[in-house]
């Protein structure tokens, strides 16, 4: 166990072969860091105890030895790291397991399979993943994220945010900025838009979008082949003076466009 006294926010760099990470940012006067090894193999063991964790100036470093044996994936660790809470985290892993509880200032994750759960974020959050999906609460800032055939799915975003996906599903519960977003066989949906241009492009993916019916709309919806259903028409007179605007195209996928309360 590593421990240092802190009270204030910091930048959490870990990185991590295979196995689980886990990050608490809570309010708290100190940090902590524990790394064990997964199982008793000599070589997980041999790993966790030579695994570097040092706190420089504002900077927690957590990295296992380098070299080729100790970060292959059949490293297998745990790590389990609890910060102040506002902190920022930098967790780039293999194949791990990733928890990251709490609020957190800004939150990078870099992972292949790992499956990935965290918090809220009140800045920005920046997602790169293969196979393990991700599901994330409340995030104030921008999005930029990019996977392969995972999925992502996230309570609520607030800054202009940028997705890019081959064939997994993304899911915003609450939207309230612009969005890019382009996938080739993964769907988009998104539960409620209340103000932003949202511009949705996808092959064979189906589209999903609830507007608050309050909000003035421009709608501009195609489909080479797929069905589009919609609740309403173009409210706003022009997309300079629409509260909500809607650019969405599909090669065969569904675009559906909902009014929500």
């Amino acid at each position: 166990m590593y421990e240092f006294s802190r009270r204030t926010p910091l930048l959490l760099n870990v990185t991590c072969p295979s196995g689980s990470v886990e990050v608490f940012a809570e309010e708290r006067e100190n940090v902590e860091a524990e790394v064990t090894p997964m199982d008793s193999s000599r070589q997980d063991r041999e790993a966790a105890d030579n695994t570097s964790v040092l706190l420089i100036g504002d900077e927690l470093t957590i990295e296992p030895p380098r070299g080729s044996s100790y970060l292959r994936s059949s490293v297998r660790l745990k790590i389990k790291v609890r910060i102040p809470i506002d902190s920022s985290a930098k967790i780039d892993v293999a194949s791990a397991w990733l928890k990251c509880l709490g609020r957190y200032r800004d939150l990078n994750v870099t992972t292949a399979s790992g499956e990935v759960e965290a918090g809220d974020v009140t800045g920005s959050a920046r997602i790169r993943t293969s196979s393990g999906d991700t599901r994330i609460g409340d995030i104030s800032g921008k999005v930029t994220a990019r996977s392969s055939s995972a999925d992502i799915s996230v309570r609520t975003v607030s800054g202009s945010s940028t997705v890019i996906t081959s064939s997994g599903k993304v899911t915003i519960a609450s939207l309230g900025n612009d969005l890019k977003y382009k996938s080739g066989s993964g769907n988009l949906e998104i539960g409620s838009v209340s103000s932003g241009v949202l511009t949705g492009q996808s092959s064979s993916g189906d589209i999903t979008v609830g507007v608050d019916r309050d909000r003035s709309v421009w709608l501009d919806a195609k489909s080479r082949t797929g069905q589009i259903r919609t609740d309403f028409e173009s409210s706003a007179e022009s997309q300079r003076n629409a509260e909500v605007v809607l650019r969405l195209r599909t090669a065969s996928g569904s675009i559906r466009v909902h009014e929500t309360r």
